[in-house]
């Protein structure tokens, strides 16, 4: 037994493989956690904008009509209204009456009577 006396005594090694345990495991979970919502998030149907009809297109510009413009205003009147509703009775007897204010360089202003017709048109169609 005398020739074991170069025996020495134990030596503490610093074991790390916990910790690196541990980080591998987090890491793991974010990475799965990172793919599901990259999932859902692809899965996920885009909204669509939607797109307006003519006729809805119209009766947004008939509300929008400036009755200070009178050309512009007869004009966005004339096309909009004939849009929403072509056959409309009040309609058909108030484009003839607003044709003085259209194809000339100047025109006069919009009576008030043709601004409360109009007015009431509007208030028809697009109702």
């Amino acid at each position: 037994m005398e020739e074991l006396k170069d025996i020495k005594g134990f030596v503490e090694v610093p074991d790390e493989s916990f910790f690196y345990f541990m980080l591998s495991i987090g890491l793991a979970l974010v990475l799965v956690a990172f793919l599901v919502w990259l999932a859902l998030w692809l899965r996920k149907p885009k909204r669509k904008s939607k797109r307006l009809t003519p006729k809805e297109l119209a009766k947004l510009e008939l509300q929008k009509i400036d009755f200070s413009d009178t050309k512009e205003a007869v004009y966005s009147f004339s096309e909009n209204a004939q849009i929403i509703s072509p056959e409309h009775p009040a309609l058909l007897d108030l484009l003839p009456k607003l044709e003085i204010y259209k194809f000339k360089k100047e025109v006069p202003e919009l009576s008030s009577e043709d601004i409360e017709k109009m007015k009431s048109v509007i208030k028809e169609v697009t109702s």
